[in-house]
């Protein structure tokens, strides 16, 4: 098991997770994103997923949240 001292301290995002977690928290819905990044439905959503797990937060609006208070968006 690895020491907590091991873990970065900050959750690393992706440069996909933290503009899609820009654009959500600008108020802009799954599909929004899709057509403002060229990405599909299932990668905007994995995204979102992905950085909502890392973040350890609940839902997109925990993940915003988080990210903010982190200045990782």
């Amino acid at each position: 098991m690895p020491a907590q001292n091991d873990r970065p301290p900050f959750p690393e995002l992706t440069e996909i997770e933290k503009r899609c977690l820009e654009l959500a928290a600008l108020g802009r819905s799954p599909s929004d994103i899709v057509l403002e990044t060229d990405l599909s439905s299932q990668r905007v959503a994995e995204a979102m997923r992905s950085a909502t797990d890392k973040l350890g937060a609940r839902n997109i609006t925990g993940a915003i949240i988080r990210a903010l208070r982190l200045n990782l968006i």
